[in-house]
């Protein structure tokens, strides 16, 4: 079932996943919306309900949690974003949504 708010928009973007545990990843981005993103990581290198920052440029730190892991990465959803983050993120998936398809 689709427990999704807002739209995704497809984004390849790289992006370091640190947890509270000291843990760095290196990911790429698959797809964003105004409340998650699904990053490429190593097949299950993040647990279901782990606590996460994820570094994207230009925006700082994102503050969220893994609500999904699998063999292809995780789908994590944003936790108390500011609002420049806020408008950072709206700003780059109102450019992914507006560009064309190939």
């Amino acid at each position: 079932m689709e427990h999704r708010w807002n739209k995704r928009s497809p984004l390849s973007q790289y992006v370091v996943v640190r947890g509270c545990d000291g843990l760095t990843l290196h990911g790429k981005t698959g797809d964003i919306s105004a409340d998650g993103m699904f990053i490429r990581l190593a097949p299950h290198a993040l647990l279901i309900n782990t606590v996460v920052e994820v570094e994207l440029s230009h925006c700082g730190c994102l503050r969220s949690w893994v609500v999904h892991a699998g063999d292809e990465g995780v789908g994590i959803m944003f936790n108390s974003i500011g609002s420049k983050e806020k408008h950072f993120l709206e700003l780059l998936i109102s450019k992914k949504s507006a560009a064309p398809r190939k």
